[in-house]
Order: C-alpha cells, then sequence, then structure tokens
C-alpha cells in the first residue's frame, strides 16, 4: 500500500538531508543520523530530526481541487567549541540541507509535489538546554494541490 502525500514528503526530506554534505559549508555527515520525529535532547551530535508540524488547505484554483501547504521542521544538531562556531555550524548545516531539499524544487515526487520553500535560523543550544551544541532549525513548506484534499 503506498504512503499518503504527506508521509511520503515526510520520508524524502528524511532521505534528501540524511546525507554526507563533506563538499558543502558544514562538511558534517549525517548519514543514518536523521529521524523523523522529534526528540527533546539530541542521541548525538551531529544529529537531525524532521518533524511534520500541519497541513493547512484552502480552495483550489479550480472547482473541485483542493490547494495546501504542509509544514515540517528541521532541527539539525550540531558541535563547535564555542557559541560563535556551533552558531556558523548550525548556519552552515541549514545552508547544505536547503540545498539539498531545493535541487528538485518537486523533492523528485512528482505531482505530488507543486514546490518548496525553507526558511531557516540558528539557536544556541544552551539556550535551550542542549549544552554545547548548535541548533539549525529549518521551517519546510511544501505547497500542492488534490482533488479529495488529502
Amino acid at each position: 500500500m503506498p504512503d499518503s502525500r504527506i508521509v511520503a514528503i515526510h520520508k524524502k526530506i528524511e532521505t534528501l538531508i540524511a546525507v554526507n554534505f563533506a563538499g558543502g559549508y558544514s562538511a558534517i555527515d549525517f548519514t543514518n543520523r536523521v529521524i523523523r520525529g522529534i526528540e527533546p535532547e539530541p542521541i548525538m551530535v551531529p544529529h537531525a530530526c524532521v518533524r511534520f508540524v500541519d497541513s493547512i488547505e484552502d480552495y483550489g484554483p479550480t472547482l473541485g481541487r483542493f490547494q495546501g501547504t504542509a509544514i515540517y521542521e528541521i532541527f539539525a544538531f550540531v558541535n563547535g567549541k564555542n557559541p560563535t562556531q556551533r552558531n556558523d555550524q548550525a548556519l552552515n548545516t541549514c545552508s547544505d540541507m536547503i540545498a539539498a531539499l531545493t535541487a528538485d524544487r518537486r523533492l523528485g515526487l512528482g505531482s505530488l509535489v507543486d514546490d518548496i520553500k525553507c526558511d531557516f535560523t540558528a539557536i544556541e543550544g544552551d539556550a535551550y538546554g542542549v549544552e554545547t551544541c548548535g541548533i539549525g532549525f529549518i521551517r519546510v513548506s511544501i505547497k500542492y494541490q488534490s482533488d479529495d484534499g488529502t
């Protein structure tokens, strides 16, 4: 049985960011270090979590169609010797992940996805009780259309 659109997108996001960014800005390997779901504290560093937030729908461009935006959040936990290095690594990691996600604006999922948009920031882990970690945060918005609202 195939996955729903929301689950297929969730899995694809995980696949696209669970890679080695050795040639990127961060040079961090996230292979086997990404999970779908959220953890209050990272089980290892570097590590990333992808969480589905919600899907907001509206009436479509034509009768009988729906337009939707599915929202996901990515939390990327990275190392650094001091707050400045952690912040830089978090931002570099976000840049690497966004480049991977937006390389194909349909995520390779064809008609399931119309487009993707990413907003991001860096957070000092110490402020949230995750000491000596930088946290890259990416809010991913996925636009789609459907006949049945799913």
